[in-house]
């Protein structure tokens, strides 16, 4: 084989494998890009699902300890909603088989009717009649065992789904974790196929070669930083490889953002989720803690939503969450975190500050929306309920003094601010 044929048959050979490196690089993409559809498509929904019917329980709970306590059988048919919601969610989880386990979602569906059951019977029997509940005792540990079974079920299913979630993901960050492997493991030989053939050329490309060797080990290493690109002007072999290394690098940086921001955003309003403001909080609480600041904590519910969604739809009601939205965004400061805690309820963490300033803040949103004009509905308002950071606080203490401070918002007529008492000063 003659010098010139070498050097014709390397660039053919080297040509040759990266063309099918890319063929399989297009194949590993496609795939990725399925399941990463597959993640928007099957997952997510299933995951709201499953977070909807643990916060529902939690509001069937209640109802049932506030209808009793308030002694007012006419707000029993309030958990037949969240029931009938529970069960619509039930049935969306039944139609995913391959992602759920129909036989841990049939028990926690057999749990829960038995509490639902069992609860409702035991409130309507208190309520018409207190000097029963003696009597009732085995309904009492029945109402017990139930829930305590629902919720422990109820938080496997989720954890079971979040479970296969991740799964989905790391895997898919492993395909292509491999594929970038493969590249570069294929460009270090390429270069040094070349260098042997031709020191001339392999000098000149030496820098570029580099350059892929490295970004390539920063993806198989794990690094998410996709806004390096690389640069080469020469239209050869390594310039087709750059090329299409940068526009891969697009295409992961777009569905890994897209992927990042799905997971962390409500839907509807484009707010911070659930499942963000559980990473968030903790997180929070300690970090004022150890630089000795307080953490403010407020919750805010639209009043009578229920019947913004009766009178006008759930379209409309769901434009009047939007609005909602974007009043409590135009309002934030710069450092305020925002979520949608569920339904119509909405959470604002502020860290350093005071009862003072907090308590000011919130009246300045409840002013705001009392003033807005909502399209269709006119004019809405709000709740708040606030509470400040202890010391020893955890993320449930403080959530459930903010709650019970909404509670008693909501009590004294609604429309209101109301803050815990010994957080002043």
């Amino acid at each position: 084989m003659t010098i010139f044929q070498k050097m014709i048959a390397v660039p053919v050979l080297a040509l040759f494998l990266f063309s099918t490196f890319l063929v399989y690089s297009y194949y590993e993409y496609q795939q990725t890009s399925g399941k990463i559809e597959e993640i928007r498509d099957h997952y997510l929904p299933l995951l709201e699902a499953a977070n909807d019917n643990n916060h529902l329980f939690n509001e069937i709970r209640s109802n049932f300890k506030d209808a009793v306590l308030a002694g007012e059988p006419l707000w029993l048919p309030v958990t037949e909603q969240h029931q009938a919601k529970i069960t619509d969610n039930f049935a969306l989880l039944q139609q995913n088989p391959h992602l759920v386990d129909l036989k841990q979602l049939e028990q926690l569906q057999q749990s829960f009717n038995l509490y639902y059951d069992n609860a409702y019977t035991l409130a309507k029997t208190i309520i018409s009649n207190e000097e029963r509940l003696i009597a009732e005792a085995q309904l009492v540990q029945d109402v017990e065992f139930y829930h305590n079974a629902a919720n422990q079920q109820f938080t496997e299913l989720k954890h079971a789904i979040q479970d296969g979630f991740r799964q989905t993901v790391d895997e898919t960050n492993q395909v292509m974790n491999q594929l970038l492997f493969f590249g570069a493991t294929m460009a270090i030989a390429i270069m040094l196929f070349l260098f042997i053939v031709t020191l001339v050329v392999s000098l000149s490309t030496r820098r570029s070669v580099y350059q892929v060797i490295e970004r390539m080990k920063s993806f198989a290493l794990g690094n998410t930083d996709f806004s390096q690109r690389l640069h080469r002007k020469n239209k050869d072999e390594l310039g087709y490889l750059i090329y299409w290394f940068n526009k891969l690098s697009d295409k992961l940086e777009q569905d890994y953002l897209l992927l990042e921001t799905v997971s962390i955003t409500d839907k509807l309003t484009q707010l911070n989720n659930r499942s963000r403001t559980d990473h968030y909080l903790p997180q929070a609480l300690e970090d004022v803690t150890a630089n000795n600041q307080q953490l403010a904590l407020v919750i805010l519910d639209i009043d009578h939503f229920k019947q913004v969604n009766d009178n006008y739809g759930h379209l409309v009601g769901d434009n009047v969450l939007q609005e909602f939205a974007k009043i409590l965004k135009i309002t934030a400061r710069e450092h305020d975190f925002i979520a949608r805690w569920g339904g119509e309820e909405f959470i604002i963490a502020i860290s350093n500050t005071d009862s003072d300033s907090v308590q000011q803040h919130a009246n300045k949103i409840r002013i705001k929306v009392e003033q807005h004009q909502f399209p269709e509905v006119g004019q809405i308002t709000a709740s708040f309920g606030i509470a400040l950071s202890h010391p020893n606080d955890n993320v449930s203490s403080i959530l459930k003094r903010a709650d019970d401070c909404l509670y008693q918002a909501k009590k004294q007529g609604r429309n209101r601010v109301v803050i815990e008492q010994n957080s002043a000063g």
